[in-house]
């Protein structure tokens, strides 16, 4: 049995966890070589991007895999709780914000990119990734993580310890990473699609916190430590807990995710602005350049002979020149 959780645990207590260390190792130098290898093409790379992923995303999935969350997850129940929201939520979100596939597809040159790209438009992935399958997937996952046996084995077994970590990252990953990506999701999802995804996967994920915060029985009943322990809260009181940690952490979560996707949004419609008054502009100079170049009588501002009137101060409406919208309005 462990000691009673101080607040000294949160920084003292660890122990190794296979899929924590390998996973994270695997991941920072996957992104670190990607960033040199984008680094010697001449390109560079957003600073605060890279340090979300490795202290948002890697940290958390270390420290949630080998820290304190996971020396007490087979005593404190509420402490499996909070793990098990953080590896759904919290580290995907922070791998997400690093924005991993972008940064793969530009690090792998054109024949990399395309094949990557295939994986993750193939059909499978299309239908895996969609916003509203990945969150029904992402809420079920821990709804049955508490309401199953699941979490009784994972205390138990190491290797279904193991899995289940795998699955709650993959699960929570593959609703974030489209959403904040640029290249999985279909056309029709735009930006305004997005953040609507965004708020309603908000309101879903406080139902597993819900669930567990007010089921009438005790979960995961067959864990000696959630029932035997002689100090800390009572079982009932324990889970009551739990239900709320998972609460606070998935709603603290969702807020800034849908900021996230706001600044996205924000972002493309700057883009696509300074594309469309550069197309404009580049259309506006073309027949002063060709006059210029020829030499001809508009060269010097005379109009040639036959030529129709200019009209100082009368241009075309914005709408029927802006790529965007010319041809809706044709």
């Amino acid at each position: 049995m462990l000691p009673p959780l101080t607040a000294s645990s949160w920084l003292t207590d660890w122990t190794a966890d296979p899929v924590g260390i390998v996973l994270g190792v695997l991941l920072l130098a996957g992104y670190a070589v990607c960033l040199v290898r984008l680094h010697r093409t001449g390109r560079a790379w957003s600073g605060w991007r890279a340090l979300a992923f490795a202290v948002l995303g890697v940290g958390t999935l270390v420290y949630a895999t080998c820290g304190v969350l996971a020396v007490y997850r087979g005593t404190l129940f509420w402490m499996a709780a909070a793990q098990a929201t953080v590896l759904s939520a919290v580290t995907p979100l922070g791998l997400a914000l690093g924005d991993p596939v972008t940064l793969s597809a530009n690090a792998l040159g054109d024949k990399g990119s395309s094949r990557l790209l295939g994986v993750l438009r193939g059909r499978v992935a299309r239908v895996l990734m969609f916003p509203l399958v990945s969150s029904a997937v992402a809420v079920g996952t821990l709804v049955a993580v508490f309401f199953t046996p699941w979490l009784a084995d994972s205390v138990a077994s190491a290797g279904v310890r193991e899995v289940l970590y795998l699955v709650l990252l993959g699960t929570g990953a593959l609703f974030v990473l489209p959403l904040l990506g640029e290249e999985m999701l279909p056309d029709w999802c735009t930006h305004p699609v997005r953040a609507l995804f965004a708020f309603v996967d908000g309101l879903a994920d406080a139902v597993p916190g819900i669930l567990v915060m007010t089921a009438p029985t005790l979960l995961a009943a067959g864990v000696p430590g959630y029932t035997d322990r002689t100090w800390g809260p009572d079982p009932a009181w324990d889970q009551k807990l739990g239900g709320g940690a998972m609460l606070g952490i998935a709603e603290s979560v969702g807020l800034p995710f849908l900021f996230a996707v706001l600044i996205g949004w924000v972002r493309a419609d700057a883009a696509e602005a300074r594309a469309v008054d550069a197309e404009l502009d580049a259309r506006e100079r073309a027949p002063q350049r060709v006059q210029a170049a020829a030499g001809g009588p508009a060269a010097d501002g005379v109009a040639e002979e036959g030529a129709a009137p200019s009209e100082p101060g009368r241009e075309r409406p914005w709408w029927e020149t802006d790529p965007r919208f010319r041809d809706q309005y044709r």
